[in-house]
């Protein structure tokens, strides 16, 4: 596994198969941000984080499945956006897609999941949050981007933001819960932070470069988009055109990925996102 120690305080696994998942490590006890995506990925990256310390907070960075499924497999007490806590508790990834799609990504190990139940987060972040470890602490903040109810976490000592999907190194994550003018802004925010380091949702640690990259990826989509609505295309049209690279959902070499069906709706649900907020408000293709 790699395994990053980035500062004193960070590790950073970055090669389960799904979300980035980090350990930050104070003098009195120690908070993970993201859960792994499979369960056997899930129980040794707990194994390892309490050999840290005692393991206080687990934070949440958004309510996708890719970053909350192993909260079932974790210590520490779950930290979210009060939605995050909504969307799990009313629209719960059911069991059967769970065996499913662990079943192609994690083959064999269907057992872990015969008493699965979503742990929802106890401690809700409204608007911003400070959470103490002793010698470090960290400051959560509501940010709609990639969700409505993204979380950025930001532990000023060392100078590291954990932006969750609002940035990816390895590509662009699905559009379907975001809003272009969110998506947009919420780049803004986090380039206002004094960050030397960025752990991604997905993909190597980065730094501001890596955010200027992703805007750009970002810019291209929407740019594609907003130039066939000015050629008046159709929206049939452009939704059966129009696709990004997807690094994040697809097969590794450890992972055989997600079903080709279910990549091309989160590429379909995407892409209408795009096409919706540029018609509402085609200003947003200049951000």
């Amino acid at each position: 596994m790699a395994r990053n120690q980035i500062t004193s305080h960070v590790v950073v696994e970055t090669e389960h198969y799904g979300s980035n998942q980090s350990a930050i490590v104070g003098s009195e006890a120690v908070a993970l941000v993201d859960a792994p995506h499979l369960p056997t990925d899930a129980l040794s990256w707990g194994h390892y984080a309490s050999q840290l310390g005692p393991v206080q907070y687990l934070i949440n960075s958004d309510h996708h499945p890719d970053h909350t499924i192993g909260n079932r497999f974790l210590p520490g007490t779950i930290v979210a956006h009060a939605e995050t806590r909504h969307r799990l508790e009313t629209e719960p990834p059911s069991l059967q897609y769970l065996k499913d799609l662990l079943g192609r990504l994690d083959p064999g190990k269907d057992c872990l999941l015969e008493d699965y139940s979503v742990r929802l987060p106890t401690i809700l972040v409204e608007n911003t949050l400070q959470l103490f470890l002793g010698d470090v602490h960290l400051e959560l903040r509501a940010q709609r981007g990639h969700t409505r109810n993204n979380v950025l976490t930001y532990l000023p000592e060392d100078g590291v933001l954990f932006t969750g999907d609002i940035v990816c190194e390895a590509g662009l994550p699905s559009f379907q819960d975001s809003r272009l003018q969110d998506w947009f802004d919420a780049l803004d925010v986090v380039e206002a932070y004094d960050f030397e380091h960025i752990v991604p949702g997905h993909g190597k640690v980065t730094d501001r470069a890596g955010v200027q990259r992703y805007r750009n990826w970002g810019r291209e989509i929407v740019g594609q988009v907003s130039r066939r609505l000015a050629q008046g295309q159709q929206y049939e049209q452009i939704l059966a055109e129009v696709r990004f690279e997807d690094n994040i959902h697809v097969e590794t070499s450890t992972s055989a990925g997600y079903p080709h069906e279910l990549i091309e709706s989160f590429q379909l649900r995407s892409i209408e996102r795009i096409v919706t907020d540029l018609r509402e408000f085609p200003e947003l293709s200049d951000r």
